[in-house]
């Protein structure tokens, strides 16, 4: 089975660097005229010769860089000291003597070195007006060919290994998106930014920037069922309570397409504020407003509520289905 070296989302304990400023999404690029470079740690696959299978980095796509992968069987405890002291003149010395060298996000690791360890450098040049990000690599080995699948007559030729590994890097790059799906798709798993993307297809649009995470989350969770529900009583009564925190009550005048949300208590930390996009988001041709008991003093043709207004849960017949005006107690 393959085995996958992954760098950490917090690069800085996967090796040392010189030109990047570090980030929570990774590496950034320090400089418009200084490149980057990134040397990672020793990797070690517990054998002697192992043929190692492929790198492939996560940065964007416009970076321009340098690739370089050593594979050996040795630590050279002199050149360790001095990749330690500095990284700049220990790289300049090494790449020379670097097994495999590349352009491109991706390159294979077999074919021309074998070894025990291995260790990975990435140079990053500035690119101006451009910012570039390094969120990390994925190191795998031993070695896997799809020549396996093919008869024993055509294994072991490189120039045959390598036309297909074209064919290999584009199939496991589709499964692990597949793999991964679960991951974005989970609004407990995936991370704050498919989150957002989450959120927005579900029609929450500028909410979703701007609601704190644990929101977000009870969004996405009630998503699948408040989506088709827009215009009605249960979906003013529940996106109210997830907003804000506190629970509502509805009234309803469905001749006149009039209805009231009551709060039965202030929201805390600043959720009031949310309401404000509900009401924005509210159909056309539909009145509803928002209403904080205990905070408002309120005089309309239906109704009167001054700061003491409160709802009584033992003598109001008001259900979260909602309820004709006539029906409600105020005590």
């Amino acid at each position: 089975m393959t085995t996958h070296c992954l760098s950490d989302k917090r690069m800085l304990r996967c090796g040392r660097q010189e030109g990047f400023r570090y980030t929570k999404q990774g590496l950034d690029v320090s400089s418009e005229t200084v490149p980057g470079i990134f040397v990672s740690r020793i990797y070690d696959s517990g054998r002697e010769g192992t043929e190692w299978n492929h790198i492939c980095l996560d940065i964007g796509k416009t970076a321009v860089l340098e690739v370089y992968v050593w594979i050996f069987d040795t630590i050279d405890e002199d050149a360790e000291r001095l990749c330690g002291e500095d990284i700049r003149v220990w790289f300049e010395q090494q790449k020379e003597h670097t097994k495999y060298y590349s352009n491109y996000r991706n390159m294979l690791l077999y074919g021309h070195g074998k070894g025990r360890y291995a260790r990975v450098a990435v140079k990053i040049l500035p690119v101006r007006g451009m910012d570039i990000t390094f969120r990390g690599y994925d190191l795998s080995f031993p070695k896997e060919s799809f020549d396996e699948y093919l008869p024993s007559i055509y294994r072991n030729n490189l120039p045959l290994e390598r036309f297909l590994a074209v064919q290999q890097n584009i199939y496991l790059e589709l499964e692990q998106s597949v793999d991964g799906l679960a991951e974005k798709m989970d609004y407990e798993l995936c991370s704050r930014n498919h989150a957002i993307s989450l959120a927005r297809w579900l029609g929450w649009g500028e909410m979703a920037y701007k609601v704190k995470k644990d929101i977000l989350e009870e969004l996405l969770q009630a998503g699948i069922s408040l989506a088709g529900k827009k215009g009605t009583c249960d979906y003013y009564i529940r996106m109210t309570k997830i907003l804000t925190g506190k629970k509502a009550v509805m009234l309803e005048e469905p001749e006149s397409c009039r209805a009231v949300v009551l709060l039965l208590e202030r929201p805390e930390n600043g959720r009031e504020k949310n309401l404000v996009w509900l009401k924005r988001n509210v159909p056309i041709g539909i009145d509803i407003d928002f209403i904080i008991l205990h905070k408002t003093d309120r005089l309309d043709m239906q109704y009167f509520l001054d700061r003491t207004a409160c709802l009584s849960d033992e003598e109001s017949v008001l259900t979260e289905d909602g309820c004709p005006l006539e029906c409600l107690r105020l005590l």
